[in-house]
């Protein structure tokens, strides 16, 4: 794809003109550029018309402001263009970086290869671990009244709670919707879904079968050649494979600081900072299996009279005053 090309299809994109076959061409070729070199491989010109595309889109974004904010959204304007000029002119605009600004409802996808266990992070803060041959389809943000998901194959989900917008799981023909919880899905060839609940409960239901809900420490096994639901109890074992290869235990027993620090850092892929060193002297027995990372470092300020300052993907620590 020329320069001329992406500016056209960037354009138009923008601008929600494309047809299906145009976006998959568009976001094909982003989707073979690897984040840290994605724009180095266009000319100048090419670099002016994605600047010139997402600026293009910001302001039409932005509403038309009462007398009396004109100042300030005008400077506001001006400081996001200002900063996604830096990012490109740094040639380190991304795919995510470009479809963020122009796309942001837009369908993702994350893929797992058998053997493996990859982790997704999604916009609410919910974890999911993908297993298996697994495929997760999801939107880059979620709306305002729910989020919804689409499982093909078998995840661990840790989810937010927020009861103004309930979690719902599509996998086959079953829904699963929470509030906040945690559970283990995995579906088969065979139009097997089970469910199993480690925190929390779920309401399943499809089509076919009625509502019902599943609590903690409990499983369902769903069939779709049946349209049946049984009801079974998940073993010890059974729990530890659901876990296992993932970061979602975080209980603690008389842990290292700097060793919760690694685990925080890790499953919630934040960078912790220290303000004073003498925090690593300390213990930690605490059960932060389930929690967000606001509530992880709230619980930690609590029990080590800190002051906790999170800045997306950057944490800072230091004692109380």
């Amino acid at each position: 794809m020329d320069h001329k090309e992406f500016k056209h299809l960037l354009d138009r994109y923008t601008q929600g003109l494309l047809n299906q076959q145009e976006i998959e061409r568009l976001e094909g070729w982003l989707d073979a550029m690897e984040d840290k070199t994605a724009f180095e491989s266009l000319d100048k010109e090419a670099l002016s018309a994605s600047r010139e595309a997402m600026f293009s889109q910001l302001t039409r974004r932005i509403q038309e402001p009462p007398e009396t904010a004109r100042i300030v959204s005008y400077k506001r304007t001006l400081a996001i263009a200002a900063g996604i000029a830096a990012i490109v002119l740094t040639g380190y605009i991304c795919r995510k970086s470009i479809l963020d600004v122009v796309a942001p409802h837009r369908t993702t996808y994350a893929y797992n290869s058998k053997g493996y266990i990859t982790k997704q992070i999604l916009s609410d803060g919910s974890i999911v671990w993908l297993k298996g041959n697994s495929k997760l389809i999801f939107p880059a943000k979620f709306q305002d009244n729910e989020r919804t998901v689409t499982l093909e194959g078998e995840a661990l989900f840790e989810v937010s709670k927020d009861v103004k917008r309930p979690f719902i799981v599509s996998c086959r023909s079953l829904t699963t919707q929470v509030l906040g919880t945690s559970f283990n899905i995995r579906s088969n060839e065979q139009g097997e879904v089970s469910i199993s609940v480690l925190t929390g409960a779920v309401v399943v239901g499809s089509d076919a079968t009625r509502k019902q809900v599943v609590h903690t420490n409990e499983s369902i096994v769903y069939s779709e050649k049946k349209a049946s639901v049984v009801n079974v109890h998940p073993s010890r074992k059974d729990i530890h494979e659901f876990i296992n290869g993932t970061e979602y235990d975080m209980a603690f027993n008389d842990a290292s600081m700097h060793s919760v620090i690694q685990k925080i850092e890790k499953k919630f892929e934040v960078k912790i900072n220290l303000e004073d060193t003498a925090i690593l002297n300390n213990v930690i027995t605490a059960d932060m299996t389930d929690q967000s990372l606001a509530h992880t470092m709230e619980m930690i300020s609590q029990a080590l009279n800190l002051d906790i300052r999170i800045n997306d993907k950057m944490v800072s620590l230091r004692a109380k005053k």
